[in-house]
């Protein structure tokens, strides 16, 4: 019995030290990280960091967080961030996101404010193999206010291979403009996509990634009485050209453009300008309320049946 208690008061020391080890390893490789971005001409910083969690996790807390970049324009800062692994699986991270977020690009500035706003991510070899987030309520300001209820969001490596991964979104409610979210109704967005791209996606080089092709399953987004659907496939050059065709259904415009010029949120002759272009596309399609359309990109131009309609959207 004496020889067992050494034995688990020595198993307890030692498993101390790896902890300890550990936060130490974790904490040197956060400065060294928030070194790196100051020398690359970042603004970045934090007023203070902890780390706790013993036994068996690490759960390291940003106070104040600032990051800015100058190449993009743009800076994220918030009053913490939490970021929780396991001490035994570090490729495995949970973070959780505060209530209220900043983020300023050129000069606008947008309030991001969250309920249950949370993330997760686990990587495989440093590549990413799945992460998911979701919120109850999130609220997007600035010059396009925006509201999501029920988010969930979801990336995960297919069977396909290793650069190829389903990415699909989901809100139940969604309201644009400061309008209040609906309760009960069809408004909300959908997603299920497959995006193959260059190289396996990894956090540290996120921003270099290029998709090669796009598969969209379904894309639907109901708001009020619009409704918009969206299917297709294409592939994407090194320059991001399109290649390949789009199809998009639009229903309800006749509802849609007449709450829209009873709200009075948009100018009257702009409602004109849309109502016209729509019954013009609706006539194409054979129905009143509904527009069916196709867009085909190739050799550098958006094509609608024999009609050219200009460059190929290109994505950066």
């Amino acid at each position: 019995m004496k020889r067992l208690t050494l034995l688990v008061i020595a198993a307890a020391l030692a498993w101390s030290g790896y902890w300890v080890w550990a936060a130490y390893a974790q904490r040197q490789s956060i400065e060294s990280w928030f070194e790196d971005r100051r020398a690359e001409g970042w603004e970045a910083s934090y007023e203070d960091l902890s780390i706790q969690g013993f036994p068996n996790r690490l759960d390291t807390t940003f106070t104040a967080p600032v990051l800015a970049n100058p190449k993009t324009n743009t800076v994220w800062e918030a009053p913490f961030l939490q970021v929780l692994q396991m001490v035994y699986n570090r490729d495995h991270v949970i973070v959780a996101f505060p209530d209220t977020q900043t983020l300023i690009r050129d000069g606008a500035r947008t309030e991001i404010a969250g309920q249950g706003l949370r993330a997760s991510l686990v990587r495989e070899n440093g590549a990413l193999l799945r992460a998911n987030a979701e919120a109850e309520v999130l609220n997007i300001s600035g010059e396009a206010p925006l509201a999501l209820s029920g988010l969930t969001a979801a990336i995960a490596r297919t069977e396909a291979g290793d650069r190829s991964y389903r990415i699909a979104v989901n809100a139940t409610g969604i309201a644009t403009g400061g309008a209040a979210l609906p309760g009960g109704s069809d408004d909300g967005l959908r997603l299920d996509s497959v995006v193959t791209f260059e190289e396996p996606l990894r956090l540290e080089d996120y921003a270099e990634a290029r998709p090669a092709r796009i598969e969209i399953a379904r894309a639907e987004i109901g708001k009020d009485a619009l409704r918009l659907a969206a299917t297709g496939a294409v592939d994407v050059d090194r320059s991001g050209r399109l290649d390949g065709r789009l199809s998009l259904r639009v229903e309800n415009m006749d509802e849609a453009i007449a709450a829209e010029r009873k709200a009075g949120r948009v100018p009257p002759e702009i409602l004109s300008l849309i109502e016209g272009t729509a019954q013009l596309l609706a006539g194409l399609s054979g129905r009143s309320d509904t527009i069916d359309l196709t867009f085909e990109f190739r050799d550098g131009k958006t094509w609608l049946g024999f009609l050219p309609l200009g460059p190929a959207p290109r994505l950066r």
